[in-house]
């Protein structure tokens, strides 16, 4: 039964950091597309290559950073 728990909750939490990831790639590209900037472009296409692989701390950090 414990295994099974933490499967449910494992999903439900790679569910939510999913859905974390794709609303940061979008924001992302949405600044990609709008900006003039070669620094931005370049900066935000690392961002959204380095979310394949983000974990959540890694995801909270790229957030802060681009609310700024």
């Amino acid at each position: 039964m414990g295994n099974l728990i933490k499967r449910l909750l494992s999903k439900l939490f790679t569910s939510e950091l999913d859905k974390r990831k794709e609303s940061l790639r979008a924001k992302l590209q949405v600044q990609i597309n709008t900006t003039q900037s070669s620094w931005v472009k370049t900066r935000n296409q690392l961002y959204i290559d380095l979310l394949e692989i983000a974990s959540e701390s890694m995801i909270t950090k790229m957030e802060k950073e681009i609310l700024k």
